[in-house]
């Protein structure tokens, strides 16, 4: 059952903008939609929290809704239109959501990037949003209007089902004579909640340059041996990993041993 959504107070405070921590480069909206979610992720990490998950189609979500707001030339959380219908129409499962909006008149997309972030970490409603430890999948949008110089920021979280990919990795292949063992570890991406963790692996096999061959399916081995390997060629091995939840993440990069 969903609960109500928690929306974060409109905010138009707008911060002098102060030295950085780092050395402002010029950059593109989406390097700096980035750069602001990565100080956003290390606040959460500094806080012992897990960092926010970027999620395609709330980024998307996100870069509307600035840019309707830039269009306007309205902070508010309605003038993009319902951010739940949205979410929705989008098919965003979702158990709670929230959003964080300001704008800013600091000059240059990074810097921009960098006022909004210190609104917001000044902001005790705006930070507590941030700060929680109820959301696990976020998106970031920036919109200038360039009129009046106004970075619009939006800023959109949700709890929701886990929907990453697990991660898997080879680890190791060594050869005795013309068998071939190969080894490779996985795991599944921690989120702040739902993460659904490991299940299993799939297995595929090639030779040279061949069409790759399903060796295993739906395995919890991390080890195998394939034995009397053809001699003078290359023997590769690559897997990917399954969460609980049926998430496929992307194949291994391949690792691979010549049989003399």
């Amino acid at each position: 059952m969903r609960r109500a959504p928690i929306a974060a107070l409109l905010l138009a405070l707008i911060v002098p903008l102060l030295a950085p921590p780092a050395p402002i480069r010029a950059v593109t909206a989406t390097e700096a939609e980035a750069q602001l979610l990565g100080w956003i992720n290390n606040a959460r990490v500094d806080r012992g929290l897990v960092p926010l998950v970027p999620w395609g189609e709330l980024s998307s979500i996100a870069g509307y809704r600035a840019g309707r707001m830039a269009a306007l030339n309205q902070l508010s959380h309605t003038a993009p239109g319902s951010l739940r219908s949205r979410l929705d129409s989008e098919g965003v499962d979702w158990t709670r959501y929230g959003e964080s909006i300001a704008y800013s008149t600091a000059s240059g997309p990074s810097n921009a990037a960098l006022a909004l972030y210190r609104t917001w970490r000044d902001s005790a409603p705006h930070w507590a949003l941030l700060m929680s430890t109820h959301f696990n999948y976020v998106g970031v949008g920036l919109a200038l209007r360039s009129s009046n110089s106004r970075t619009y920021g939006s800023v959109v979280l949700t709890e929701s089902p886990d929907h990453s990919g697990a991660i898997s990795r080879m680890t190791g292949v060594s050869r005795s004579g013309d068998d071939v063992t190969w080894s490779w570890s996985g795991t599944d991406r921690l989120l702040q909640t739902h993460t659904a963790y490991l299940r299993d692996f799939d297995v595929q096999y090639r030779m040279d340059g061949g069409s790759w061959l399903w060796i295993r399916d739906n395995t919890t081995g991390t080890r195998i041996t394939l034995r009397d390997r053809y001699h003078t060629h290359s023997h590769f091995l690559r897997v990917r990993a399954t969460d609980r939840r049926g998430n496929v993440g992307a194949w291994s990069n391949s690792l691979g041993i010549y049989v003399p």
